[in-house]
């Protein structure tokens, strides 16, 4: 089991993420699509040692106004593990907002997390057989109101991803 802390998306803001990736289907990308319930925003992955009381007191510690955010185009990164492509958010200074604060108060509080930067992306393909990056994603908005401690675990073979 893998601990992160994410935003998670309303099903207009999911459908719009898949709609892309259908999209990128018929443009002939294959690879590992994020299923439909698995796609979150991450603010800071924390990984498998962890410490579940303290994780809890600092993302309650974290404290913002609700805001929005909308789907912004897509891009690309490169992992040791090979390419993402990802959905971007445009103007994602509140999510970077976000993040930098809830991982202040990890590092307050004693929790280990990947100190990778952050930049606000949701990711669409890991391991894309292309990459294409020129797909229309529609402008979709949603109020971001609250952050989720998650876990991903493998289920019967399949990865999931849960609220803990």
């Amino acid at each position: 089991m893998r601990i992160f802390i994410a935003i998670r998306f309303s099903e207009d803001f999911k459908s719009a993420l898949v709609d892309a990736q259908h999209e990128l289907k018929a443009r002939g990308v294959t690879g590992n699509y994020c299923p439909y319930g698995n796609l979150h925003l991450t603010l800071a992955f924390i990984g498998e040692t962890f410490d579940l009381p303290n994780i809890r007191k600092a993302a309650s510690e974290v404290s913002f106004s609700p805001f929005q955010i909308t789907l912004g185009s897509l891009g690309k990164f490169q992992t040791k593990n090979g390419s993402v492509i990802w959905a971007g958010i445009k103007d994602g200074s509140s999510v970077s907002d976000l993040a930098s604060q809830l991982r202040e108060r990890l590092v307050a509080n004693g929790v280990r997390f990947k100190t990778t930067e952050f930049y606000p992306h949701i990711s669409l393909i890991r391991k894309p057989s292309m990459v294409v990056t020129d797909i229309d994603v529609a402008p979709v908005s949603m109020c971001v109101e609250r952050i989720y401690v998650m876990k991903s675990e493998r289920i019967n073979g399949e990865l999931i991803y849960s609220e803990i």
